[in-house]
C-alpha cells in the first residue's frame, strides 16, 4: 500500500464546516463544496474554481446523479430544490410542490428521477427529462432522515418515525418495515449468498446508532440486526466494500470488517482502532479505506488484513468514483490526495516512462550502473502541463498526450514542442526525430522537429492510405527503422522511415494487437491466438498462451533477441522463438513466473523484467526462466535436482555456453547427451561437436563434421534429424530437394529405411554416380542377412567398368571384389573365391576373412595357405597339423610363440618318438611337467629334470624327480623334492627312515611353504632324542616361543652362539616381556653366574626395538672394542646403530653420539695426515686430544698427545701445540713419550708462543651464531652439531650434503674432494661415485632434537 501524495489544499468557504461531494460518472473530474458561506462551489481536477452557486441558506443537502450531469442541492429555509447542469452551466429551481422544506434527497440509477424528502415525511418525486412533478402525503409521519435507489427503481425512505418504506418509481409503497428505533445512514448493495443472484437485493441501515440492520428483498421474513461491542461505540459511519463485505467505523475510534454471507454474518474480518478518543467518518476507495478520528486521516488496507499507514489532517473524508483520488476536510481547509495513478508507462530501449503524479512524469534508467547495480533510477522529472492520457518514450525525447493535444520533451533538455491533431489522441509513439498518434481510427506520422526542407513530405502523412480508407486503425507502433499499424480487417503494414514506402504488407483475420521487439524484426500478433510474426521471412509461428494477453515485452539485449515475455493473468510467461531448427520455426515455453498484480513489464533485459508498479515506481524482478536459486543448495541432492532443472530451462534459452558449465558441475552423461541434442536440434552443428568430443562419442562427432559443410537449409536440416534418429522428419525436410546434397541424402534416407526400390529409382533419376555405391551397400546388407546368391549378383552389379585408373573408382571395385570373393566361397565357388582374395594379398583383413569363410567350409587346406599369407602363422599352423602336413607345420614353427601349437606339435612328435624335438616344443610350450617325464622317462636326463623343476618350481614335476630319487636310493634328494612338491608327510616319512630328519628339517627351513605341525613332529622327534639345540631350533619355527627359549638356553652350553642367536630370535617374535627378561637374565649372567658376550644383549635390545638400552650396551661394546684397540669395528657399531636410531625417529644418546664423533675422528686422522690436510687432523687430534681419557691404555693417550703436538705444529696451530706439549711433559705421560720425538716436544715446550691463539670459526647451522669449526656444541642455542663425516667439523647449513649409502650428512665441496680421491664413504666404507650427491636445503633434517643423556 503506497502512500498518498498530496494533490492540491484549497479553502473555498472561509472558516467552519466543510462538506463535499464528488462526482459520478465517467469524468469523475468535478467536486462540489459548500460551507458557512451559503454557496456551493465546483472545481476541477487541479482544484480550480470553475463555478460558485450561491444558496438562500446553507446546504441542507446536495447529491450528483448517476452520470454525473447534475448536481440538485437543497437548504432548509427553502421548498424549491436547485439543479446545476455542469455541461451547460445553467442553474434551475426546481418546486417540489410541498410546503415544507426538504430533508433528503437521492437520484435514481436508470433516468434524472429525484426524489426528495420532507421535514414533515412528505415524498416528492421530479424527472428532470419530463420536468413531471409528483407530490406525495403522508409517506411518513415525520421527518425522511434519507432515501436511496437500487439499480431496479425500487426506492427505500427511512424516517424518524421508526419505520422504513419500500416504493416503485412511481412512488407507491411496496411495504413498510417498522424498527425499534431511528434509522439512518441508508444504503443499497448485494449480499453475499450461496447462490449469486444479481441486483442490489439488500438494504442496509444504523437503527439507533448502535446496530446494523440488513434486509434482503428477496427473503424479506429474515432481516438480520447486527450488535456489536459496547467499548466500541456508537456507529458513526458504514462501507460496503468487495463481494459484501462492509467496513463500519464507531464512536471509539474503532474500525472493524464483517462479511454479509449467512455464515459468515457477526464474525470480525479484522479490527484496528485507529484514533485514541473519537471517529468522525470513514471512506473506501480503490481497496483501501480512510478513518477519520482525532483530527487526523489515516489509511487502511482492505486486503492486508487492516494494516494503518498514516494520512494528512481532516474529519471527513471521500474517495473520488475512479477510486484515485481521495478528499479530507478540517476547519474549512480542503485537501485532495492521489491515492493511485492511471497506469500511463512507456518504455524505450533500457529506459522508461511512467506517471508518478497526476502532472509529473518520471524518466527511469533500468541499465545497470557501478553504483546501483541492476536496479532502476530516476534521472529525470518531467512537469506536465495537463493531466495526461497517454505518455511515449524514444530515444530523444518523452511524450504526452491530453485530448487533441500533444507535448514532447527533449531529453538533452530544452522547452516542450507542443502538437495538436485533428481528433483526440488514443494512442501515442516516439523513435528518434519521429513520432506517430492514432485518432479516431487513423494514425497521423509526423516530424517532431522542423523537418528537413529538401523532404517536405516527412512533415506529416496520415495513414491508413488511400486504398484502405474504409480500414479503421487499431494499434500503431514506431521503431527507428519502420512505422507499423494495425488495422480492423488484419492488416499489418511497415512503413520504412529511410526509404519512406511500405516495406511489407501482411494479412492476418482478427488481429487484436501487435507488440514488436525494439527493431521491428519479430512482433507479437494477438488474436484469437497469438502469433510470433517475422516479417522478414513471413514466418508465422503459433504461441501456446491460452489468457488474455495484457503486454509482451521483448529482450532488449542483443544476444537475448529471441527471447519475449508475455503478461497474462498476473503472470509473466518467458518464450524463446526458434527462427531456424530441425522441426522448424516455432516457440517454447520456458517458464512462468508470479507478479504482484498491476505490475505491468516494460523492459526485459537479459531475464530482469523491469515492472510498472504501484505510484509510477518500476521494479526489477528476475524471471524464473532466468534465476539461479537453489544452484548452491547445502544439500548435495536438492542441489543436483536445481542444477538438472536449470539446465532444461538454459536449453529452452539456447543458453548452451552456461548450461555446458551446470553440465561439467553435475556430470552425468543423459544430461551431456541431452545438450548435444538441443544443440543439434537449434542447428548449433561446432557447439555440438564440442559436446559429442566430450563424450567420447566419435560416430556423432564424424557425422556432425560432415554437416558443418553444408550450406543448404533443408539439406543441412535433414542431415541433423538423421543424426538424432528422426528418420521421418529428415525425409519431410528432403521431399522438396532436387538433385545435389539433398537427392543423395534422401537416396541414403531411402536405403537406411530399407526401401532399396525406391532408392535405385531415387539415385537412377537424381544421383546416377551414387548408384554403385548403393548396389554395394545393398549387397552388403543382404550379405547380413545370408541372402548370399542376391548379395553375389549386386556385388556384381555395383562393379564400375569405366574410369578405372580413379583412385576412388580403384578403392570402389576393391571392395566390390572382396564382396565377390566372400559370397563365391559362400555359394560354393572356393577356387574363385581364393582367386580373387590373393589377387588383393596386400589386404589382411580380406586374407583372414576368406581363410575364416573357408575354414567353416571344411577348405582347411586353402584356409591354411591364406592364413599364411596373411601372416597369421599360428593359425595356419593349427590347421597343417589338423591335415598332418607335418613339413609345412617344421617350416612354421620357428615363427610360430603360441603355447598351444608348439604343445599340439610336441604331442605329435613324441608320438612318432622323436623325443628331442618334442622336448623341444614342450618347453616353447612352458609344459614343464611333459618336459620333466620325457627326460626321466625317455631320455633319462636327471640333471635336465633337477634343472627344470628348480626353475619351474612344478609340484608335480618335482614330485616326478623325487619318485625318480627314491627308486635311485638317494634319499636326500627325494627328501628336498617331495618337499618342492609339498608332500610332507611322504618326505617325514622318508627323513625317519633313512635317519635325515636335520636334513628335512633345515630343507623346511628353506621353502616357505611349511607348515607349523611339520616343525613341531621334528621338534618332538629331537626333544625325544635329548637334543635341545635342535629341539629348541624347530620349536621357534613351529611359534612355540616359550617351549623353543627353554630347550634353547639349555643348549647354550655346548653351542653357545648358534642356541644363543636363536633364544633371541625367539624372544623377539614372541612379543611376551617374560620370554625376554628369561633371555636377559641368562645374558647376563643372573641365571648360572656366567655373564655371556654383550653383543648377545645387543642384538636381543635391537631386536625388540628396545633402542636405548641398545644403545647402553653398544657403548659398553664399543668401550670394550676400543679397550682392545679394535677402534674401526667400535666405530662400525656405533655409527650402525645411531643410524638406526635416527631412521625411526629416535634422538641417539649422548654418550653413543660422543663415542661415535670420536671414534670416526681417531680413524679420520690417518686420512687426511695422508692427504696432506694437517689443518684438519690437527684439529681432529685437539679434539681427541680434550677427550683422551675415553682412550684406555695410556699409551694410546701418550700417541694421540703426541701426533696432536706433531700436527699443530705441522698446521701452524702454535699454541695448541705449546699447550698439549707441556700436557705431555708431566706424569704420567713423560716416561712414555717415543724418545724420537722426545728432543721435538722439549722444544716446543720451551719455545713459547706469544699472541692471541688464531680463531678458525663457522656459523652455528641452526642459530648462525659463530662456533670454532672443531666444536660439535653451540654455546649460544646449545645444539649438539652433528660432524662431518668426511672432515670431522661441524656441518654448515649452506654446504650440506648427506652420503647416499648411511645417510650421515657432510660438507658438500669436501666430501666430493674426497670421493674423487678416495671413492669411498670414510665413514660406511661403501663406494659412492660423488655425482650422486645432492645439496640438501633443509638442515634440520639432520638436527637431532634434545639428546637422551
Amino acid at each position: 500500500m503506497t502512500s498518498p501524495k498530496l494533490l492540491y489544499t484549497i479553502e473555498p468557504h472561509g472558516l467552519g464546516e466543510l462538506y463535499f461531494m464528488w462526482q459520478k460518472g465517467e469524468s469523475h473530474s468535478l467536486l462540489a463544496t459548500t460551507g458557512t458561506d451559503a454557496t456551493v462551489a465546483i472545481h476541477d481536477r487541479s482544484g480550480q474554481t470553475t463555478e460558485r452557486i450561491k444558496l438562500p441558506g446553507l446546504c441542507a443537502g446536495m447529491d450528483w446523479d448517476n452520470d454525473g450531469d447534475y448536481l440538485a442541492i437543497i437548504t432548509p429555509n427553502s421548498n424549491a430544490v436547485i439543479l446545476w447542469e455542469c455541461h451547460t452551466n445553467k442553474r434551475h429551481n426546481i418546486e417540489t410542490g410541498l410546503r415544507e422544506p426538504p430533508s433528503c434527497l437521492a437520484w435514481s440509477y436508470g433516468e434524472p428521477l429525484l426524489a426528495i424528502g420532507t421535514q414533515k415525511g412528505n415524498l416528492a418525486l421530479y424527472n428532470h427529462h419530463t420536468t413531471k412533478r409528483i407530490p406525495i402525503i403522508g409517506k411518513h409521519t415525520k421527518k425522511i432522515t434519507c432515501a436511496a435507489w437500487n439499480r431496479d427503481s425500487i426506492l427505500v425512505l427511512a424516517s424518524d418515525d421508526k419505520s422504513l418504506s419500500i416504493n416503485n418509481s412511481d412512488g407507491d409503497t411496496l411495504r413498510v418495515i417498522s424498527l425499534r428505533d431511528i434509522p439512518n445512514d441508508l444504503q443499497f448493495s448485494e449480499m453475499k449468498t450461496d447462490e449469486r443472484v444479481a441486483g442490489e437485493n439488500t438494504i442496509s441501515l444504523v437503527v439507533g446508532k448502535r446496530t446494523l440492520y440488513l434486509y434482503n428483498l428477496l427473503n424479506p421474513e429474515n432481516p438480520i440486526e447486527l450488535a456489536f461491542q459496547q467499548r466500541y461505540g456508537s456507529i458513526v459511519s458504514y462501507k460496503w466494500y468487495g463481494d459484501g463485505y462492509i467496513l463500519i467505523g464507531f464512536s471509539a475510534g474503532y474500525v472493524i470488517a464483517i462479511s454479509t454471507h449467512i455464515k459468515e454474518v457477526g464474525e470480525e474480518l479484522f479490527q484496528v482502532k485507529n484514533h485514541k478518543d473519537n471517529l468522525t467518518d470513514i471512506a473506501v476507495f480503490n481497496g483501501q479505506a480512510a478513518s477519520c478520528g482525532d483530527g487526523q486521516v489515516k489509511l487502511i488496507s482492505l486486503w492486508e488484513g487492516g494494516a494503518v499507514t498514516g494520512g494528512c489532517a481532516g474529519e471527513r473524508a471521500a474517495g473520488s468514483g475512479d477510486g484515485r483520488r481521495l478528499a479530507a476536510a478540517a476547519r474549512g481547509v480542503l485537501r485532495v490526495l492521489v491515492t493511485s495513478l492511471p497506469p500511463l508507462h512507456a518504455a524505450c530501449a533500457a529506459r522508461a516512462l511512467t506517471l508518478t503524479s497526476l502532472a509529473e512524469a518520471t524518466l527511469y534508467r533500468c541499465v545497470p550502473a557501478d553504483d546501483t547495480p541492476g536496479e532502476p533510477v530516476a534521472v529525470a522529472t518531467f512537469a506536465l502541463p495537463v493531466e495526461p492520457t497517454t505518455l511515449a518514450l524514444g530515444a530523444a525525447h518523452a511524450g504526452c498526450a491530453s485530448g487533441q493535444h500533444a507535448w514532447f520533451y527533449p531529453l538533452g533538455g530544452g522547452p516542450p514542442v507542443r502538437r495538436q491533431y485533428p481528433g483526440t489522441v488514443e494512442d501515442l509513439r516516439i523513435s528518434g526525430q519521429y513520432a506517430a498518434v492514432r485518432y479516431q481510427g487513423r494514425a497521423m506520422l509526423h516530424s517532431i522537429e522542423t523537418p528537413d526542407p529538401s523532404k517536405p513530405e516527412r512533415e506529416a502523412m496520415m495513414f491508413p492510405e488511400p486504398h484502405m480508407q474504409s480500414a479503421q486503425i487499431i494499434d500503431i507502433h514506431l521503431t527507428s527503422d519502420f512505422f507499423i499499424y494495425v488495422t480492423d480487417q488484419g492488416d499489418i503494414e511497415y512503413w520504412e522511415l529511410e526509404a519512406w514506402g511500405v516495406c511489407v504488407r501482411y494479412k492476418h483475420a482478427g488481429v487484436r494487437a501487435l507488440h514488436c521487439d525494439i527493431s521491428g524484426a519479430r512482433a507479437l500478433l494477438v488474436s484469437e491466438r497469438a502469433h510470433v510474426y517475422c516479417p522478414a521471412t513471413a514466418d508465422l509461428c503459433a504461441v501456446p498462451e491460452k489468457n488474455s494477453i495484457k503486454a509482451v515485452v521483448w529482450d532488449v539485449c542483443l544476444s537475448e533477441r529471441n527471447v519475449f515475455a508475455v503478461y497474462a493473468g498476473d503472470v509473466i510467461s518467458t518464450y524463446y522463438y526458434a527462427a531456424h531448427t530441425t522441426s522448424g520455426p516455432h516457440v517454447d515455453r520456458v517458464a512462468i513466473t508470479s507478479v504482484l498484480p498491476g505490475h505491468v513489464p516494460l523492459i526485459l533485459l537479459s531475464g530482469d523484467v523491469y515492472c510498472y508498479g504501484d505510484g509510477g515506481s518500476v521494479v526489477r524482478t528476475t524471471l524464473d526462466s532466468h534465476t539461479t536459486a537453489g544452484l548452491a543448495d547445502a544439500d548435495a541432492e536438492r542441489r543436483l535436482a536445481n542444477q538438472r532443472a536449470h539446465v532444461d530451462k538454459l536449453l529452452l534459452l539456447r543458453r548452451f555456453t552456461e548450461a555446458w558449465l551446470y553440465c561439467d558441475a553435475v556430470d552425468e552423461a543423459d544430461l551431456w547427451r541431452k545438450l548435444g541434442a538441443a544443440a543439434v536440434a537449434d542447428l548449433n552443428v561446432e557447439f555440438a561437436i564440442r559436446v559429442y568430443t566430450r563424450l567420447s562419442d566419435v560416430a556423432m562427432v564424424w557425422a556432425l563434421e560432415d554437416a558443418a559443410h553444408i550450406e543448404e537449409l533443408p539439406v543441412l536440416c535433414a542431415t541433423l534429424c538423421a543424426c538424432l534418429g528422426s528418420g521421418e522428419a529428415s525425409a519431410r525436410w528432403l521431399e522438396g530437394a532436387g538433385s545435389g546434397a539433398g537427392a543423395a541424402l534422401r537416396v541414403q534416407l531411402a536405403a537406411a529405411r530399407g526401401d532399396w526400390g525406391a532408392a535405385a529409382e531415387l539415385a537412377a533419376r537424381h544421383a546416377p554416380r551414387a548408384a554403385p555405391a548403393l548396389a554395394l551397400q545393398h549387397a552388403a546388407t543382404l550379405q547380413l542377412t545370408a541372402d548370399y546368391h542376391e548379395a553375389l549378383a549386386k556385388y556384381e552389379q555395383s562393379v564400375i567398368t569405366s574410369n578405372t585408373d580413379d583412385v576412388k573408382v580403384r578403392e570402389h571395385n576393391a571392395k566390390c571384389e572382396a564382396g565377390i570373393a566372400r559370397m563365391a566361397v559362400r555359394c560354393g565357388d572356393v577356387a574363385r573365391g581364393v582367386t580373387l582374395a590373393m589377387k588383393h594379398a596386400h589386404d589382411v583383413a580380406l586374407l583372414k576373412e576368406i581363410a575364416q569363410l573357408l575354414e567353416e567350409e571344411k577348405q582347411l587346406a586353402h584356409a591354411a595357405a591364406l592364413y599364411d599369407h596373411a601372416g597369421n602363422t599360428e593359425k595356419a599352423a593349427s590347421l597343417y597339423i589338423k591335415l598332418k602336413s607335418w613339413l609345412k607345420v617344421e617350416a612354421l614353427i620357428p615363427k610360430i610363440t603360441s603355447p598351444s601349437i608348439h604343445m599340439q606339435y610336441a604331442r605329435a612328435k613324441e608320438a612318432e618318438g622323436r623325443y628331442a624335438e618334442a622336448l623341444k616344443s614342450y618347453l616353447k610350450a612352458h609344459d614343464y611337467e611333459s618336459a620333466i617325464r620325457l627326460n626321466l622317462d625317455k631320455l633319462d636326463d636327471i640333471d635336465e629334470a633337477v634343472d627344470l623343476v628348480q626353475e619351474s618350481k612344478s609340484v608335480a614335476g618335482a614330485k616326478m624327480v623325487a619318485d625318480y630319487f627314491q627308486n635311485s636310493d638317494d634319499p636326500t634328494s627325494a627328501i628336498k623334492f617331495l618337499v618342492m612338491s609339498l608332500c610332507y608327510d611322504e618326505a617325514f616319512t622318508l627323513a625317519r627312515k633313512n635317519g635325515k630328519l636335520q636334513v628335512y628339517g633345515e630343507i623346511l627351513i628353506q621353502t616357505s611353504q611349511a607348515r607349523p605341525e611339520d616343525f613341531r613332529s621334528l621338534a618332538l622327534h629331537f626333544e625325544g632324542e635329548r637334543s635341545p639345540l635342535l629341539a629348541g631350533k624347530f620349536y621357534f619355527h613351529a611359534g612355540e616361543y616359550a617351549r623353543s627359549v627353554g630347550h634353547l638356553l639349555k643348549a647354550a652350553a655346548e653351542d653357545e652362539d648358534e642356541a644363543i642367536g636363536i633364544a633371541i630370535d625367539a624372544a623377539a617374535a614372541s612379543e611376551d616381556d617374560r620370554l625376554t627378561r628369561k633371555v636377559i637374565s641368562f645374558l647376563l649372567g643372573e641365571t648360572d653366574g656366567t655373564p655371556r658376550d654383550p653383543r648377545h644383549l645387543f642384538t636381543l635390545y635391537m631386536a625388540k626395538k628396545q633402542f636405548m638400552e641398545a644403545a647402553k650396551t653398544a657403548v659398553i661394546i664399543a668401550t670394550a672394542e676400543c679397550g682392545a684397540g679394535r677402534y674401526r669395528e667400535a666405530r662400525d657399531l656405533a655409527r650402525t646403530l645411531t643410524g638406526a636410531l635416527r631412521a625411526r625417529g629416535q634422538p641417539p644418546p649422548r654418550d653413543l653420539v660422543r663415542a661415535t664423533a670420536l671414534l670416526h675422528s681417531y680413524i679420520l686422522v690417518r686420512t687426511h695426515v695422508r692427504r696432506g690436510r694437517h689443518d684438519i687432523a690437527a684439529r681432529l687430534l685437539l679434539r681427541l686430544a680434550a677427550e683422551v681419557e675415553f682412550f684406555p691404555s695410556e699409551q694410546h693417550r701418550v700417541s694421540i698427545l703426541t701426533s696432536a703436538v706433531i700436527e699443530c705444529g705441522r698446521a701452524g696451530l702454535k699454541h695448541a701445540a705449546h699447550q698439549w706439549a707441556r700436557e705431555l711433559m708431566r706424569p704420567p705421560y713423560r716416561d712414555l713419550i717415543d724418545p724420537k720425538y722426545a728432543k721435538k716436544i722439549e722444544s716446543v715446550v720451551r719455545h713459547g708462543v706469544r699472541g692471541p691463539p688464531p680463531a678458525d670459526v663457522a656459523a652455528c647451522a641452526r642459530c648462525d651464531a659463530p662456533v670454532p669449526v672443531a666444536a660439535l656444541t653451540c654455546a649460544r642455542c646449545e645444539t649438539d652439531l652433528p660432524f662431518c663425516l668426511a672432515t670431522g667439523m661441524h656441518i654448515v647449513k649452506d654446504d650440506l650434503t648427506a652420503c647416499p649409502e648411511c645417510d650421515f650428512p657432510a660438507i658438500m665441496t669436501e666430501f666430493v674432494e674426497l670421493l674423487r680421491e678416495e671413492g669411498k664413504c670414510p665413514l660406511c666404507n661403501e663406494t659412492v661415485d660423488y655425482r650422486r650427491l645432492v645439496k640438501i636445503d633443509d638442515v634440520t633434517l639432520y638436527l637431532d632434537p634434545k639428546p637422551t643423556e
